[in-house]
């Protein structure tokens, strides 16, 4: 018996007919489903730029490692505001989450205290144990 001849074949054709059948019967992947959603940092970044903030470093800073549009969400609030500098914008709003609101906790503690607004931002910012999750290990 001929090696490569046989049931293999039959499987190879009947592979290639179940891909047709799939095909002609609209059963196949659309084109565009192998196709990732744009990245939540990305989208981040776009979101302000796109907002009219001009400092792409200060952009890259504010979405480095979202896992959402929260953070810009967050810092246009803030931003809205205008008691912050941009700065202190960014590191409020750094790393925030759907679940935690950092620009709602600052903007209560403005209304309602006296607070400076450094200390406003520290005290509402992501605390320091949940940032440290979101940080890259280094290994060396």
């Amino acid at each position: 018996m001929k090696r490569g001849s046989g049931t293999s074949r039959l499987f190879r054709h009947a592979a290639g007919g179940s891909a047709l059948l799939a095909t002609l019967l609209g059963l196949a992947v659309p084109a565009d489903a192998g196709a990732q959603e744009q990245a939540p940092q990305l989208t981040c970044y776009r979101m302000v730029l796109d907002s009219g903030l001009t400092n792409e470093y200060a952009a890259t800073q504010l979405c480095r490692g979202a896992r959402s549009t929260a953070p810009a969400q967050c810092f246009l609030r803030v931003q809205d505001e205008g008691s912050l500098t941009q700065g202190q914008a960014v590191q409020l709003c750094q790393f925030s989450t759907p679940e935690d609101d950092p620009a709602t906790c600052y903007l209560q503690t403005r209304r309602r205290t006296f607070i400076e607004s450094w200390r406003g931002v520290q005290l509402c910012q992501p605390p320091v144990q949940e940032l440290l999750r979101y940080c890259p290990v280094f290994v060396q």
